[in-house]
């Protein structure tokens, strides 16, 4: 175990160490998936079946959460902002804002219901935590980052 942490521990510093701003969007999947890999405890069968399905979902949540998100704020712009909005454009914006969010809980629900009988549900809740705590460290390592370039 004290290997396995080591090696993906080299491979978490080798992923950020001198990140190239043309490669960080490989560079950040690939920490996510050693990140998740590792919190999960994924065998190698587990991950064959696992990661399909998870960047499945990665790509339906960024295609209803960032893209249509961006697509209304930009709609928004084009107005003049929020304020410039008329009560029907902003009752419209705000229904289509909440639509996202029901389309991610969908997405959530599919993801934990395709993850069943592939992993365990307690796995699922390490899933839902390690989500989490890549955000975080991501977070943090950028913000690391932008206050000493160097590192």
């Amino acid at each position: 175990m004290k290997i396995k942490n080591i090696i993906l521990s080299i491979l978490l510093l080798t992923v950020f160490t001198g990140v190239a701003q043309s490669n960080d969007n490989e560079k950040i999947k690939a920490f996510k998936r050693a990140y998740i890999t590792d919190a999960l405890e994924l065998t190698v069968d587990e991950a064959e079946k696992f990661w399909p399905i998870y960047n499945a979902f990665e790509k339906t949540h960024r295609e209803i959460k960032i893209v249509k998100t961006k697509q209304i704020l930009r709609r928004i712009r084009l107005v003049g902002g929020v304020d410039k909005l008329n009560k029907d454009e902003a009752d419209a914006i705000l229904k289509e804002f909440l639509e996202i969010d029901i389309n991610v809980t969908n997405a959530k629900k599919k993801l934990h219901k395709d993850l069943t009988g592939i992993i365990s549900s307690k796995k699922i809740i390490k899933l839902i935590r390690a989500e989490h705590g890549f955000n975080k460290e991501l977070l943090k390592r950028f913000r690391n980052r932008n206050i000493n370039p160097r590192n």
